[in-house]
């Protein structure tokens, strides 16, 4: 398991409180296997164990021990062993468990928590139709709050995960070269991650010539494909291992062969809006002073900025966009990704490039170790 038996009791509290506080007679988690925003993180903050295929439901009861929904009997006994709650089920037909375990534990009237963005509309309509006494209420909101202000031992683990991104990129220096895929290079950023206890691993890649004005020019990185890497491209990577649950990103460019002066213009002004974001990056202050400040400086060098300029990250990649509309204000523990993107005048040439950074009692912590230098290759 990942975390300690106390921040796992940490988090029950957390769970009891919201109940409590809203006066539900059972909360409903939902999991899918997935990487993107904050939808499905619920249950993996609560039940601390990876899904590996399909749904997973808990649910979580004020006085009486909670229950996991699980899809197999790998599952179920992987759940047993590892995760936060002990009586783990295996189902065929999770819906109808859920029906009656809600009807055995008399949560047949009053209110239960939900996260309606991720309850099927299937199992929406029947729980109402079998338990018509249910107010059904949203609860996702107060949960995302909690996870969003990390503890002590999730900033350990990020910390422990920054290296394996650090690591893939040493990596993929070693391996691109004219001649190589963007399969290999990825393969490359994998292993090195994998082989080091990542559980997973989320890579984008785009290679290509940057030229000013060309349509064609470098991409913003997608899915690897076989293309193979030419002298005179660049190569933009965007690593992302995840470690017991929780995610760290690291995002670079290189070039291959020969340096390119256009690209190191973009360069600068993108790592230098990261520079000005970080003089607000500490307690006090909000997600939305961070996207102001790397706004408003790609502006002043006359360049366009243009989302992602990155995002919270926790047991969900993106678990909220850093932009000028996210008000959260910034705690110790705060995980987050900073990735400017910064767009030529006439809009058609890119660059992308950041990091994870942490927020400290007193300011801020830079967690991944990678060199901040364009490097040729």
């Amino acid at each position: 398991m990942a975390f300690s038996s106390e921040e796992r009791e940490r988090r029950d509290k957390i769970m009891k409180k919201i109940m409590e506080a809203n006066g539900l007679k059972a909360l409903i988690l939902f999991g899918e296997v997935n990487v993107g925003n904050a939808l499905y993180g619920d249950l993996r903050y609560y039940v601390d164990n990876k899904n590996v295929a399909n749904r997973q439901v808990a649910v979580l009861f004020p006085a009486a021990q909670p229950v996991l929904f699980v899809g197999s009997p790998i599952q179920q006994q992987a759940a047993s062993r590892r995760s936060s709650i002990r009586d783990c089920r295996s189902s065929n037909d999770m819906l109808a468990e859920l029906t009656a375990l809600l009807k055995e534990r008399n949560a047949v009237a009053g209110k239960v928590g939900v996260h309606f963005d991720v309850l099927p509309v299937t199992w929406h309509n029947h729980l109402k139709h079998e338990l018509p006494g249910v107010e059904w209420v949203e609860t996702h909101e107060e949960i995302e709050e909690a996870r969003f202000h990390h503890s002590g031992e999730e900033a350990d683990l990020f910390r422990k995960c920054a290296p394996l991104a650090d690591g893939g990129y040493e990596a993929a220096l070693r391996t691109i070269r004219p001649g190589a895929t963007e399969y290999q290079v990825a393969a490359a950023i994998e292993e090195y991650a994998r082989a080091r206890g990542a559980e997973q691993h989320f890579t984008l890649i785009g290679s290509g010539r940057f030229a000013p004005g060309d349509a064609n020019a470098l991409s913003l990185p997608y899915s690897p494909s076989h293309r193979r890497i030419e002298a005179g491209d660049s190569v933009v990577m965007e690593i992302t291992p995840c470690l017991e649950g929780y995610w760290t990103q690291l995002v670079r460019t290189v070039n291959v062969g020969t340096s390119n002066p256009e690209l190191e213009k973009l360069y600068r002004v993108a790592r230098d809006a990261i520079r000005k974001g970080l003089d607000v990056f500490r307690p006090g202050k909000s997600v939305r002073d961070l996207a102001l400040a790397i706004i408003g400086y790609v502006e002043s060098c006359g360049l366009i900025p243009r989302p992602p300029y990155g995002h919270t990250c926790g047991v969900d990649l993106n678990e909220a966009r850093v932009s000028p509309q996210n008000s959260q204000v910034l705690t110790a523990g705060t995980a987050v990704i900073i990735h400017p993107t910064v767009f030529t005048p006439d809009g058609k040439n890119s660059f992308f490039w950041g990091e994870t950074y942490l927020v400290t009692d007193d300011g801020y912590e830079r967690i991944n170790h990678a060199s901040d230098e364009l490097l040729t290759v």
